[in-house]
């Protein structure tokens, strides 16, 4: 038995084999950015005389576009963010980054697999998607289907990313797979009208109902139960993969 959550088995009927193409979230997803992200974010927030530990950091802004990031700072802590401290956060990223970025366990054999259409779709700046993907070498597999959030005019939890990584692609958005590990990717890429594959490292059986209600809190977003699966680990995405006709099986 694998530990992929499907919603019912009439649904995992009603949602195979008529899916085209598989778009991944990177941070999280692919890359395992999202920590050293928080403890640089946390570690150059202290020098600025504002104190939030990375736990919070990492939580709070799973997901968010830049500019969400600092109008949560403003919002919440009066923080304005300057050109220093962008400056200062971007240099302290780039050291952690280059010294403690891992690909996500199994990112590299799901996408391997893939026998399909296949593109990145984030909400992180551009030049860190590339380099991270690129250190990662996962780079290679996505070619010039790699979109980032400055490519459109409202980043996740808004479609418009998944959305154009589906035009470009040359499939429609229900054609489409997503995996993704935040509530506002998955929100995003319901809106878009695609199956979404919630990628929850460490999920246990029995907490769906739980990530459904956090979505819906986080999101504001009403999710139909067929349109989202739950998977614990990279593995048991790419099972997914596999039933819906996208991905070789081993």
């Amino acid at each position: 038995m694998n530990d992929v959550v499907f919603g019912s088995a009439t649904k995992k009927l009603l949602t195979s084999k008529k899916l085209k193409a598989v778009i991944f979230d990177c941070d999280g997803v692919l890359v395992d950015s999202e920590p050293v992200y928080a403890e640089a974010f946390s570690h150059t927030l202290a020098a600025f005389g504002c104190d939030l530990p990375a736990s919070l950091l990492r939580e709070t802004l799973q997901g968010k576009s830049m500019a969400d990031c600092y109008a949560w700072l403003a919002k919440h802590w009066h923080f304005s963010v300057t050109t220093h401290f962008e400056k200062t956060l971007l240099a302290h990223t780039d050291r952690l980054i280059a010294s403690k970025l891992q690909p996500i366990n199994g990112a590299a054999l799901t996408v391997a697999a893939i026998r399909a259409p296949k593109a990145v779709a984030s909400n992180g700046l551009r030049q860190s998607v590339l380099a991270n993907l690129k250190r990662c070498q996962l780079d290679h597999f996505f070619g010039e289907h790699i979109y980032t959030a400055n490519q459109v005019a409202q980043p996740k939890p808004a479609p418009d990313i998944y959305l154009l990584a589906a035009k470009r692609l040359g499939v429609l958005p229900a054609e489409c797979a997503v995996v993704e590990d935040s509530p506002l990717g998955v929100a995003a890429a319901v809106a878009a009208g695609m199956q979404v594959c919630w990628l929850q490292q460490g999920l246990q059986e029995g907490l769906q109902e739980g990530l459904q209600e956090r979505l819906q809190v986080q999101t504001c977003t009403a999710v139909p139960h067929a349109q989202v699966h739950h998977a614990s680990s990279m593995q048991a995405a790419a099972l997914w993969l596999v039933d819906q006709g996208l991905a070789c099986g081993k």
